[in-house]
């Protein structure tokens, strides 16, 4: 037997305890595990290892269930009231692009005007003009890392 099956045949084995497989695999691995007596050795001990933390029970104090619940419920507040300061950023960015795209054509027409109005070369009102452009982009993500780095600081 190759590498290759051993191989496939752990991944087999794995996937039929988690999501199932299909009938072809089901009798391919059947068939390898009653040729191969190293993979069928670890089928076998998957399957007791798989038994074995199934019959171990967990119990927790009543008192300590209810501090994970809480502390569950209070986590999950926070992540809701995050979600909720986030909003004015994402219409801040959805307007930001918004405008961005369609004042292009214009803007770019008034820094070509101003441009040779003041006699700059073209690539000095172009590199003005792609600053400007992509000014509201900078100043959105700035308050954006900004929120993230202080609601970091207060979550420690």
């Amino acid at each position: 037997m190759n590498l290759e099956n051993h191989e496939r045949a752990r991944k087999l084995m794995a996937t039929r305890r988690i999501e199932g497989i299909s009938s072809a695999e089901e009798t391919w691995l059947d068939d390898h595990l009653a040729q191969c007596d190293e993979c069928s050795k670890e089928a076998h001990a998957l399957a007791l290892a798989i038994n074995s933390l199934r019959s171990f029970s967990v119990t927790a104090r009543p008192d300590a269930v209810r501090r994970a619940s809480a502390a569950v419920r209070v986590r999950a507040e926070q992540i809701r009231q995050q979600r909720e300061r986030a909003v004015p950023i994402w219409i801040a960015a959805a307007m930001s692009s918004a405008l961005a795209i369609l004042t292009t054509p214009y803007t770019w027409a008034v820094f070509a005007w101003l441009g040779r109005l003041l006699q700059v070369s073209d690539i000095a009102w172009q590199f003005g003009f792609f600053m400007w452009w992509f000014m509201p982009t900078t100043v959105v993500a700035a308050v954006a890392a900004r929120r993230q780095i202080v609601s970091n600081r207060e979550s420690l």
